[in-house]
């Protein structure tokens, strides 16, 4: 009797072990794909789905995964290259433009 209760707590260890592992596993893959922009992950589907799959089957699939990801608000905003210089440059004025004021205050407290 207390060997089959051994086995079943070794068993039941066994399964608990194995759903803990299930679930970092697919908690690591989701990070991996979470905040990704939609470009981004139509090419890593592409890269990942085996070239005997039609093309028209592949935009299949990328359409599908790109709408349930934006479902579940895990696609990133995808922003265009003049977007992206724009905010760069921006953020390197207000960058200058705080190191300014900031040696402005400390020439004043001296």
């Amino acid at each position: 009797m207390k060997k089959l209760v051994k086995h079943n707590l070794i068993r039941l260890a066994l399964i608990v072990g194995g759903m803990a592992v299930a679930t970092k596993l697919i908690a690591a893959k989701r990070s991996e794909w979470q905040g990704l922009s939609e470009s981004e992950v139509r090419s890593k589907l592409v890269t990942r789905l085996p070239d005997r799959v039609p093309e028209q089957k592949r935009a299949a699939v990328a359409d599908k995964v790109v709408a349930t990801m934006r479902d579940c608000g895990l696609l990133a905003e995808e922003i265009d290259e003049s977007a992206q210089e724009v905010a760069e440059e921006v953020d390197s004025e207000a960058t200058a433009e705080a190191s300014s004021t900031d040696s402005a205050d400390q020439g004043t407290s001296n």
